[in-house]
């Protein structure tokens, strides 16, 4: 049997985001800082979002990637990054709250509030640790593990569709 268009898909998205990463890395100037954001950047980066859209690639890195690319220091990017992420999580949070009282009334409100209220602890941890992270170091260690992860992922790809 062949590779999924998907699984296909998924490694070439995390090889090719791993490249963009690595190229804004190298020729990122550094020189923008949050306060120095301009809404031109911002609509930039909003449709910098739709490179998720590729399987393998995922938001924040993609917005990330691209304010890099634009010159921002590494900590205003992960910062503006996480923060553009709000809006759409906070939809999709409120389409499944929907979704739970629709089919399950009101008990299937609370395993979706214990949900949310341990991933939002568990994000603002994550963020934390990779704001302080990016004070210091490079994202070399996301592009590896970016290469690592579309590894895995041809592996997977081969390994499975061999039977």
């Amino acid at each position: 049997m062949a590779p999924s268009v998907e699984c296909y898909c998924r490694y070439h998205g995390a090889y090719g985001a791993s490249a963009l990463l690595a190229l804004a890395e190298r020729l990122g100037q550094r020189r923008y800082s949050l306060a120095q954001v301009t809404v031109t950047a911002g609509w930039l980066l909003g449709l910098a979002q739709m490179l998720a859209l590729v399987p393998g690639v995922s938001r924040s890195g993609s917005t990330l990637t691209a304010a890099l690319l634009m010159g921002w220091q590494r900590v205003a990017a992960a910062r503006f990054s996480f923060l553009l992420g709000i809006p759409a999580i906070t939809m999709a949070g409120l389409a499944e709250l929907k979704e739970a009282l629709t089919s399950s009334g009101l008990g299937g409100v609370l395993p979706l509030v214990v949900g949310v209220l341990s991933a939002a602890l568990s994000s603002w941890l994550a963020i934390v640790w990779l704001l302080r992270f990016l004070q210091r170091h490079s994202t070399w260690v996301f592009v590896l593990y970016r290469l690592g992860f579309g590894v895995v992922l041809v592996v997977v790809s081969v390994w499975g569709n061999s039977e």
